[in-house]
């Protein structure tokens, strides 16, 4: 083969470019094999690699795309800092900053996954059917996944430790990888049943080879496919394996936070998967601050008593306004004394004296919704603008030096 591609490029007066001319003999061991070595083009020896960028995507050795979504990883985190660096974010609201991600960062990251979706993690354990694994958990573990949450967590002003269910629920945003299946799906019909002549030849045969041998990409397709299609008949096959395995993913989503005490606030005033209003507040100290208290990123001690070296005790979590350090220290030694004062978000809201002044300023409406403890119909509210304000001013006079905006 090389021989005549040799003699059809000195035919033709064409040169090959052999600094993109190599050679690779796939094997698990990702090694250069001994029989890589000896392949000339005429009199030109060519080289072995262990990887080859082809139209993008990287091929390796052993026929994985983990570097090639390494790679992609990396790119699509060269384009968001780029947008750091050229536009004001401050000045943009949220859901401009998700329809920037959506249109210049997603298509970097997604680029070529009709090829390597198959290989992610949620793809893996939807066709697995693990009833014991949880999409939203096991979505972690995929580069492409991790880098959507971390540009999520700067968005929302919150710190790259902060729940991960946070980001998705209030966002009403699905996994990257989850929202390109129906890309992928219609690749594969197309290939499945493109024509064996013409233009088509080579697509044709890889199908027929994928399908004799019933390698992962072909099998991981089909049978999403068709598990989808069965569940959903009236539906085409792209959108039914979209509505599957985003009815699978909301599902876990929703049992995952139920069962995390850390969110116990947020499953109080969450109700459903779906983007929250505050998210369109045109303050953006009001936004990061809201998106701070429902995701429990905050700085109260209910929070930052989990990771003190007494962790379990409930001293360390108690609140400094309404308990003297002294009485903290005896709460701290003595097993049996009366529980303190927690310091958490209800406390802060609703009931601690520490925050009275600023509460005093609240009209009457929202002031009664406090009161009643009915965070869930503020977040829903009218009222939400002026909550935001003041849950910048509490966290304010609680952090002076520490505003969202420094």
């Amino acid at each position: 083969m090389l021989d005549c591609l040799n003699i059809y490029a000195e035919q033709w007066e064409l040169s090959v470019n052999l600094g993109k001319t190599n050679v690779m003999v796939f094997n698990k061991s990702s090694r250069i094999l001994n029989c890589a070595y000896g392949f000339k083009l005429g009199t030109q020896e060519l080289f072995p690699v262990r990887n080859y960028c082809y139209l993008g995507i990287k091929i390796s050795l052993n026929g994985t795309f983990k570097q090639a979504i390494e790679d992609l990883r990396k790119k699509a985190l060269r384009a968001f800092f780029s947008i750091r660096r050229t536009v004001n974010t401050r000045a943009l609201t949220t859901s401009t900053m998700l329809k920037l991600v959506d249109s210049l960062i997603k298509p970097v990251a997604t680029y070529g996954c009709p090829i390597w979706l198959h290989s992610t993690n949620i793809m893996k354990t939807f066709v697995a059917a693990n009833d014991c694994a949880s999409l939203p958990k096991t979505s972690t573990g995929d580069a492409l996944e991790t880098t959507h949450l971390r540009i999520l967590k700067w968005i929302l002003g919150i710190h790259r430790k902060a729940n991960n269910n946070f980001c998705y629920g209030d966002t009403g945003r699905l996994p990257w990888t989850i929202s390109v299946v129906p890309q992928c799906v219609e690749y594969f019909l197309r290939a499945s049943t493109c024509d064996a002549i013409g233009v088509n030849t080579l697509l044709h045969c890889t199908f027929q080879e994928q399908k004799n041998l019933q390698l992962s990409w072909y099998k991981t397709w089909y049978e999403s496919i068709d598990k989808c299609t069965r569940t959903f008949p009236s539906l085409t096959p792209a959108a039914a394996t979209l509505k599957h395995l985003s009815s699978t993913f909301i599902e876990h989503w929703s049992s995952e936070l139920k069962s995390q005490s850390k969110m116990r606030f947020y499953c109080s005033v969450k109700t459903e998967f779906k983007e929250e209003p505050y998210l369109q507040l045109p303050k953006r100290s009001s936004r990061i601050n809201i998106a701070k208290l429902r995701s429990s990123s905050h700085d109260l001690w209910i929070e930052r008593g989990r990771y003190l070296k007494h962790s379990t005790s409930d001293a360390l979590r108690a609140c400094r306004y309404c308990c003297e350090p002294d009485q903290l220290e005896g709460l701290l030694h003595l097993p049996h004394s009366e529980p303190p004062i927690l310091e958490s978000e209800e406390h802060v809201l609703t009931e601690c004296p520490g925050y009275h002044p600023i509460r005093a300023k609240l009209s009457d409406n929202l002031l009664s919704l406090l009161l009643l403890k009915e965070y869930g119909t503020i977040m829903v509210s009218c009222h939400l603008p002026e909550f935001g304000r003041y849950l910048t001013h509490c966290f304010n006079l609680r952090n002076p030096k520490r505003t969202p905006d420094s």
